[in-house]
């Protein structure tokens, strides 16, 4: 396994990639937590960086229109194209697998609730054992 560099550690804490990285193997990349987590570390940034330039270069309220666009540029539109990427995996998670059907699985971060691990494509954490239909 390949260790990320420091740049792409930066990345992973914004999550400002679009796909996992090539190091990445096991649990899902993307969970609903994650992604919020990381836009608001974004808006937050953007926001800090926005009131900094308006204190000490600028007066006009232009400066806010245009973070305004930065916030919803780069801190909210590509959560919303992760979060729909999570659904679209999520989807095919429940569409392909037994744990699509279990009743322990949670949807908003792909977590089987009694082995509190996350689910894949490849094989239930429980190898079927622990499986309960939906009621």
């Amino acid at each position: 396994m390949n260790q990320p560099s420091k740049f792409d550690q930066i990345l992973d804490l914004f999550l400002l990639r679009m796909k996992a990285p090539e190091y990445h193997t096991g649990e899902p990349y993307y969970t609903t937590g994650s992604i919020v987590a990381a836009a608001l570390f974004r808006v937050f940034i953007i926001g800090i960086g926005g009131f900094i330039y308006f204190k000490s270069y600028s007066s006009s309220n232009s400066t806010w229109i245009i973070v305004l666009f930065a916030i919803w540029g780069i801190g909210v539109y590509p959560a919303w194209i992760q979060y729909q990427r999570f659904n679209e995996s999520v989807e095919q998670i429940t569409k392909g697998t037994l744990c699509g059907s279990c009743r322990h699985l949670n949807k908003t971060n792909q977590l089987c609730m009694i082995l509190d691990e996350h689910i894949t494509s490849e094989e239930p954490p429980c190898e079927g054992e622990a499986w309960e239909p939906l009621q």
